[in-house]
């Protein structure tokens, strides 16, 4: 198994830095200037994770660069859709490969790196091979950000962007290891911030580093029952799952808080990513309402394309986008099946609501009390899924009925 690291140190080294690059940023009039400041940043803060880090996504984002020009010079030929799918299926491809294989990616990832880093330096060799194992960190968010990106060139909607452009993009120190999936466009433009920007930068930093800190790892050992269910009392695999969903919660969305905190104090104002997802009357809200980058990124990439707003084509589109969220979380068959639920429970509800003519009423405590808890326990068991085999997910619910 291999190391997570712990991302909380990777925004502490990044707030301390911002020390030095929150007025840098602000009195440097060359546009140019700042993105290769936040680009040589991002990859300083990988640096110091791991060197190899740093190679890997330079040639990452090289290949990016690469394959960008591509597209935007073959829009409009005959062979252009085809060279947009095979430009696209290469950016995918790393993130594939180490979902389907994660131990065998994650080794030769490591050690290819490593010894790539030798021809380079062998300073930076040495350096890097007293660093741990780990994982590729932030593939999943770097590889959606680059098809964002493509996607987008392919439609027409960017020309051909230069190398500064694409590393700057690629290397944004805010959200390069646990997103959000941001686009493109949220940071073309650089916006000096005023008092009214520093001022909420830091109440969502602040935000950010309570839920993170405090209330995240007060909830941490939650996450013991996905290893001792068996030997656990059925309330309290209950109590312990319910636990766990917040901890999920208040971990993923804190490190969000600190990203769209850091960003906005820097400059640049990134989208929203959660929006209360656990206090939604039914399941369509909160899928509206969680990782929200990655619900507009599979929005855009398949629900719309697919037909979403056309009656014929729409239970379609939204199996495909679910399906979309759920594979880029892990490519197996429990994530088939998380896909599936969630597929079936936001179909039924469109279903639901295209029978009703009236609107869900607001003032009704009692009633929306209800949907939020019902919505919540609709999600909450799902969580297994996430978390474990799918073998072992069979066990867990069954623990869960007292078996």
């Amino acid at each position: 198994m291999f190391p997570e690291y712990n991302a909380i140190h990777y925004f502490i080294d990044l707030l301390a830095l911002c020390l030095i690059l929150v007025p840098a940023l602000y009195f440097i009039p060359q546009n140019s200037i700042r993105r290769g400041i936040l680009a040589f940043m991002g990859a300083y803060l990988l640096y110091f994770i791991a060197p190899r880090l740093v190679l890997f996504y330079v040639l990452f984002w090289l290949v990016i660069y690469v394959l960008q020009r591509l597209v935007c010079f073959t829009t409009d030929k005959k062979f252009g859709t085809a060279v947009f799918w095979i430009s696209l299926l290469t950016c995918l491809a790393p993130m594939i490969f180490w979902k389907l294989n994660y131990e065998e990616f994650s080794t030769s990832f490591n050690l290819i790196t490593n010894d790539l880093l030798s021809y380079l330096s062998n300073t930076i060799w040495t350096i890097d091979l007293a660093r741990a194992i780990i994982i590729p960190i932030g593939l999943s968010f770097a590889t959606f950000r680059a098809a964002d990106l493509l996607i987008k060139s392919w439609l027409g909607k960017f020309e051909k962007l230069s190398a500064l452009d694409i590393f700057f993009y690629g290397l944004f120190p805010p959200v390069q290891i646990v997103g959000p999936i941001i686009e493109y466009e949220e940071i073309d433009k650089y916006n000096k911030p005023k008092a009214q920007d520093f001022y909420d930068g830091l109440m969502r930093i602040a935000f950010g580093l309570v839920k993170v800190l405090l209330l995240a790892t007060l909830l941490q050992k939650s996450a013991s029952i996905f290893g001792n269910y068996e030997t656990a009392q059925t309330f309290k695999i209950w109590g312990f799952l319910f636990i766990y969903t917040w901890f999920f919660y208040l971990n993923f969305s804190g490190y969000s808080d600190l990203a769209i905190g850091i960003s906005r104090m820097l400059g640049y104002k990134l989208k929203e990513n959660f929006g209360f997802p656990y206090f939604r009357r039914n399941i369509t809200e909160f899928w509206n309402n969680w990782h929200m980058s990655l619900s507009r990124f599979a929005q855009r990439n398949a629900f719309v394309p697919l037909g979403g707003y056309r009656k014929e084509t729409q239970y379609l589109a939204v199996l495909a986008t679910i399906f979309v969220i759920a594979l880029w979380h892990d490519i197996s068959w429990g994530m088939v099946i998380f896909a599936a639920y969630h597929g079936a429970g936001l179909i039924i509800h469109r279903l639901y609501s295209d029978r009703i003519a009236t609107k869900e009423r607001d003032d009704n405590i009692f009633l929306n009390a209800l949907k939020i808890f019902g919505t919540y326990l609709f999600v909450t068991l799902s969580f297994p899924l996430l978390v474990l085999p799918l073998e072992k997910a069979g066990a867990f619910y069954l623990s869960l009925g007292g078996f």
